[in-house]
């Protein structure tokens, strides 16, 4: 089948929709830099009319148009997933078609995971090389956590790495399936399988990022005793919540066992 001519920028757009789901204009402006929305939104229509990208128009979601892929999509993505090093998921290519009809709170959480990057994006410092990659990316890494993370995050400077798990709790999320994930992630640690498969790279520092304060607090009194129970077996935990993100007012908070 002969694909559309597309742009290389056109093909960045594919791989973030990829990467991130969906994604608004504005978000779009803010990952390009890109200084000319007329020129992006001519972009963006241009990959409409050859169907690799669609588009939702909902008020509950977002004001404007909220982007992602359509089927011809899969041509591109199928051509980058014969690489080596390709994180493509191949199963998902043959479900484009599903992607314009997936549930509200599916979208909306996608599109904040993308506003968590661009906060990590903002403060990237000159020099640094930031890797943000979302479980649709992360499939084929093994002996990562099960369920995987919202996101796995490297900021690395010369010699130095900072790794961190990131998991992101929408309201919908029970109070259960959070406390769960810290005693799992202490249990993680301990059974080696990072460690085994990394060459005993340091643990990934894990951040949550919670939908109001009062899950904040609940989850940092849990988290505390937890930890002050495990004591020598620590993991280095950080809360904030969906605001600071929003804000890019972001104060990390560290849970650390009782003195």
């Amino acid at each position: 089948m002969e694909i559309p001519p597309h742009s290389k920028k056109q093909d960045d757009i594919i791989f973030y929709l990829y990467q991130f789901r969906y994604l608004l204009i504005k978000q779009l402006i803010k990952l390009f830099e890109h200084k000319d929305k007329k020129r992006l939104q001519i972009a963006l229509n241009d990959l409409v009319s050859k169907k690799f990208i669609t588009y939702i128009e909902d008020k509950e979601i977002a004001d404007g148009y909220i982007y992602c892929l359509d089927t011809k999509a899969r041509y591109i993505l199928k051509e980058e997933s014969s690489k080596e090093d390709s994180n493509i998921d191949e199963d998902f290519l043959d479900r484009l078609y599903k992607e314009k009809t997936k549930e509200v709170p599916f979208i909306k959480r996608n599109l904040f995971i993308a506003d968590i990057f661009l906060f990590f994006l903002s403060r990237k410092t000159k020099g640094q090389v930031l890797n943000f990659f979302t479980k649709q990316e992360l499939g084929s890494c093994e002996y990562f956590p099960d369920p995987l993370p919202t996101a796995y995050i490297e900021e690395i400077d010369g010699a130095d790495t900072n790794r961190y798990f990131l998991d992101y709790y929408d309201d919908y999320t029970p109070h259960k399936v959070i406390t769960e994930r810290v005693t799992y992630y202490l249990n993680y640690c301990k059974g080696g399988d990072w460690q085994a498969n990394t060459n005993n790279a340091p643990f990934p520092t894990i951040l949550f990022v919670l939908p109001s304060d009062k899950r904040k607090y609940h989850i940092k009194m849990f988290s505390q005793a937890i930890l002050t129970k495990n004591i020598g077996d620590d993991i280095d935990l950080f809360l904030t919540t969906k605001r600071e993100i929003r804000t890019g007012q972001v104060n990390w908070e560290e849970i650390r066992p009782e003195e």
